[in-house]
């Protein structure tokens, strides 16, 4: 991108967000009810659920490996509520209709998972085209119409720019807003272990905590396709030790995510997302899912609590392997499955 065109587009995003910014008014829109900061967060995240499970959207649209509920309120605001709203939602003002999937750039607002934190910009079909971070600041609602008013902007132009077999799709270090709020890495409390991946507020039972993303490559294929050295089992395990099924398509497709272990293992290396941190559980407080609609990645994986976390609570989630099925497993989880196994044989029995 040429200067003078960066510098135009910096010109139309500044006039973007200074145009949904507004000013601080003491009652909000007239006649209207209005929340602020974390409350206007949690107003939005309920209303978004209140749609979702009373079927209230206008239609739904297709969106890759998910849909969107299309909620419209005649006032030119339009919601397209991502999944089941807990992988966020699209903030359109004056939004045209994009059921027929029109390739037209907009202006518009994704919402991450906490409705509080949001990149605005330029988008097209849902594809960010240019944009910022920023953090939603008011939400006024008149009727069933929702105003929102956003911050300043934070942090580089972030783009559309999903991960391929060769590229982490961003910069190995450049962090996600909504992560960087989210979660934190640090010496593990499990036994053995090193690194793990802690909460850093309080979560909600069902939110999303963290993204797994990395290279994508054909689960099949050869990691080491001129690499004529013979690896041991254990040093297979330690190279595979960041990889994981990405779950979506035909078992055709076979697609896993892989981060290399030199750089998976050093948070100073590669940070981009931190769900490869977290250790396994056979009793877990989290599961992988997949989440389709992140802003800059695309379709990656995810974490999603399956309780209520407080702050500073250790993350762990079932890296469900199979030791029954499949013995070849690394060298600490042939432990763990045996203490595991033996306690609940041993509880059952006094029962």
């Amino acid at each position: 991108m040429s200067c003078m065109n960066l510098t135009f587009y910096l010109f139309l995003l500044s006039g973007l967000v200074n145009s949904q910014d507004g000013g601080d008014t003491e009652n909000g829109e007239k006649g209207a009810l209005c929340f602020q900061g974390m409350d206007a967060s949690k107003a939005i995240k309920s209303w978004v659920k209140s749609v979702v499970e009373e079927e209230t959207e206008n239609y739904s649209i297709e969106f890759f490996d998910t849909s969107l509920s299309v909620v419209q309120n005649g006032e030119g605001i339009t919601w397209h509520i991502v999944s089941d709203g807990l992988q966020g939602a699209f903030y359109f003002e004056k939004s045209e209709n994009l059921e027929d999937e029109s390739e037209a750039e907009e202006p518009a607002t994704y919402l991450y998972p906490d409705y509080s934190t949001a990149i605005v910009g330029v988008w097209r079909s849902h594809l960010l085209v240019y944009g910022r971070t920023t953090n939603l600041v008011e939400a006024c609602r008149s009727g069933n119409a929702w105003t929102l008013k956003f911050g300043e902007k934070e942090g580089p132009i972030m783009t559309y720019s999903p991960p391929s077999h060769y590229s982490y799709g961003v910069h190995p270090l450049q962090r996600d807003p909504y992560e960087m709020k989210t979660v934190e890495v640090k010496k593990s409390k499990q036994h053995g272990a090193e690194d793990g991946l802690f909460t850093a507020r309080d979560v909600n039972e069902g939110d999303m905590i963290a993204f797994y993303s990395g290279l994508v490559i054909f689960c099949e294929s050869s990691l080491r396709a001129l690499d004529r050295r013979e690896l041991s089992d254990e040093e297979e395990h330690f190279r595979n030790m960041y990889n994981i099924a990405l779950d979506i398509g035909e078992e055709d497709d076979n697609l896993c995510i892989d981060i290399p272990p030199d750089m998976g293992n050093d948070v100073n290396r590669y940070n981009a997302t931190l769900g490869h941190k977290v250790n396994h559980s056979f009793q877990p407080n989290s599961e992988f899912v997949l989440f389709a609609a992140h802003p800059v990645l695309g379709t990656i994986m995810a974490l999603t609590a399956l309780e209520d976390l407080p702050p500073r609570m250790e993350i762990s989630v079932n890296y469900g392997y199979n030791f029954t099925s499949e013995p070849d497993q690394p060298e600490w989880f042939r432990t763990l499955w045996k203490q595991f196994y033996s306690n609940s044989e041993s509880d059952h029995e006094e029962l």
